[in-house]
């Protein structure tokens, strides 16, 4: 994930059930203090990895996300943690943001010499003077970079010449078939009209409050009532 979606809701809640439920996930968040069009500064006042530090359970580890065997040992710890605790953990991963955030989100648009900052971090260059003090020579640094042009321009000119995709089979990989095909059952009332989900839930909670007064005025749903309460429902 971005540093800038750690200020979202849904991510505290994947974080407390995470921690919660013990469950071995790897939060691998890529900082590069920038939310789209806002800073981090502008965003946040702690970054993800003292952010995470408020979950009790949650395994941290910084990582520096523009330096290669950094990273990679990094993963590598936090893959193997993950599977001998069983329980998650959260890489801090520091990186440049180099490109634009989308086609229609310019980076000279709003960025002006930060620009300049981070391209001095770009890992490109970083990881190349590693492999060349690492004993590979020139000629192969060169011979793989022209191998790799050479796949992307035959992947790039190979999508473009394929047919575009049909209307109707657009959602053919999107969800997975599903057995219930129809209704069964009896439905209750035997007249009752369809409605949506949400509402479908709300009359039930509504159903349930009238069913069992002292719900209303209580802060607990006792097991009990609730136990007695669908034991005389109809299955």
């Amino acid at each position: 994930m971005g540093d800038g979606s750690v200020t979202e809701g849904e991510v505290a809640e994947a974080f407390q059930m995470a921690v919660l439920k013990k469950l071995p996930i790897i939060y691998l968040i890529q900082d590069n203090d920038w939310g789209i069009s806002a800073t981090g500064k502008e965003m946040r006042v702690m970054d993800a990895y003292e952010y995470a530090a408020g979950f009790k359970g949650m395994e941290r580890m910084r990582v520096d996300g523009k330096d290669f065997e950094s990273s990679f040992l990094g993963m590598q710890k936090a893959i193997d943690y993950v599977r001998k605790e069983r329980a998650p953990i959260l890489v801090h991963a520091k990186c440049p943001l180099l490109g634009h955030h989308t086609s229609g989100v310019r980076k000279e648009w709003y960025r002006g010499d930060n620009l300049k900052a981070h391209a001095k971090d770009d890992p490109f260059p970083i990881f190349e003077k590693y492999l060349l003090g690492q004993g590979i020579s020139s000629k192969a640094l060169k011979d793989l970079k022209q191998k790799a042009d050479k796949k992307v321009l035959s992947d790039f000119n190979k999508a473009m010449k394929s047919p575009d995709p049909e209307l109707d089979d657009f959602d053919s990989h999107e969800f997975a078939p599903t057995p219930v095909t129809e209704e069964k059952g009896n439905r209750s009332p035997a007249k009752g009209e369809k409605v949506v989900m949400v509402d479908a839930a709300l009359h039930a909670v509504d159903e349930i409050l009238k069913n069992i007064p002292k719900l209303c005025s209580m802060d607990r749903m006792w097991e009990e009532d609730w136990v007695e309460y669908f034991a005389k429902r109809p299955h």
